[in-house]
């Protein structure tokens, strides 16, 4: 299953691609710029290039994971939006993470 993540809680604006299969979750491509000030024109062409990085196509997704916060709500929502319009626009599930669950994950896994 090939998912795409987006986070917009903090300064940094994350997109990434991960594919899910029974042997765990492998990163394929990501993004991530720090602009405070420019979540909403980050954040789309970040999408368009970790796809264009894989040579997948929106319709390739299974599903589509954002960031909650934590975060300032101007931020917050441009991925909240994005995420949630995508999936509906796909006809795959989204789900929301609380951010930092998604930064402390690897410290606590490993």
């Amino acid at each position: 299953m090939l998912v795409l993540v987006v986070d917009s809680s903090t300064p940094a604006v994350t997109a990434a691609l991960v594919e899910v299969t029974a042997d765990g979750v492998t990163p394929r491509a990501q993004r991530r710029t720090v602009d405070a000030r420019a979540h909403g024109e980050l954040l789309a062409p970040q999408v368009h290039a970790v796809l264009a990085e894989v040579a997948a196509r929106p319709a390739d997704l299974t599903a589509i994971v954002a960031g909650l916060g934590p975060g300032p709500f101007t931020g917050l929502r441009v991925g909240l939006v994005t995420a949630a319009t995508m999936a509906q626009v796909l006809g795959v599930a989204a789900y929301g993470v609380c951010s930092l669950d998604g930064i402390g994950h690897p410290a606590a896994a490993g």
